[in-house]
């Protein structure tokens, strides 16, 4: 929070920020609660870069580089998840602002938080809800809060794809649509283990 106040982070950035982080904290917890995750630890995560429609850079795990074996569960690291969740969007008014967020933890001493808050925006999550890593709760969390509140998937991509309308971008719909469906098979799965869905964990 010190970081976002120094950084001058406008009011409405901190509350998305914190929103995110408390969403990507309580699916964290619940699925600790649930056995963890078979992914191992960011540090030790490859991101690799791929071209998405249109050209433009995403980001994914390699799960057959950095998958650890069965019975080598480990506890998703709720701290880390809640400093990369409150710091993501802290350069929000400024151009590339998940590398401006980036650069600033490195240079703060933060490089696992910089290494999740530089692919934010164009991460692709993993398909299987065992190997999930503190990058996918932050996305995750990302994905389902509007600004300061958990709206659930359907209504924050509606209005990612009404903003991206407004500015003239009028082939944003399908593609966002696609990822969302994707997104959809993910929390599903994530529901299944945690016994109950997104909106029962956030109803308060």
């Amino acid at each position: 929070m010190k970081y976002l106040h120094d950084y001058n982070s406008p009011v409405h950035v901190i509350g998305h920020c914190e929103a995110v982080a408390d969403v990507a904290c309580r699916i964290g917890k619940v699925l600790n609660e649930a056995g963890g995750t078979l992914a191992p630890p960011i540090s030790e995560v490859t991101f690799e870069s791929f071209e998405r429609d249109g050209g433009r850079i995403g980001y994914r795990i390699d799960h057959d580089l950095t998958c650890i074996d069965a019975g080598e569960a480990r506890s998703l690291d709720l701290d880390l998840t809640l400093a990369a969740g409150l710091l993501h969007d802290m350069a929000r008014v400024e151009e590339n602002h998940w590398d401006v967020a980036a650069d600033f933890c490195l240079r703060e001493g933060l490089p696992e938080e910089a290494k999740i808050i530089r692919v934010h925006m164009m991460y692709e999550f993993t398909t299987d809800a065992m190997h999930l890593t503190e990058a996918d709760l932050v996305c995750i969390g990302d994905r389902v809060v509007l600004e300061d509140y958990y709206a659930g998937i359907d209504k924050r991509m509606e209005y990612i794809i009404a903003k991206a309308e407004r500015q003239g971008n009028m082939a944003a719909r399908p593609i966002i649509l696609k990822k969302k469906e994707e997104t959809k098979v993910l929390l599903r799965q994530i529901e299944d283990r945690i016994g109950m869905t997104l909106d029962e964990l956030m109803a308060d």
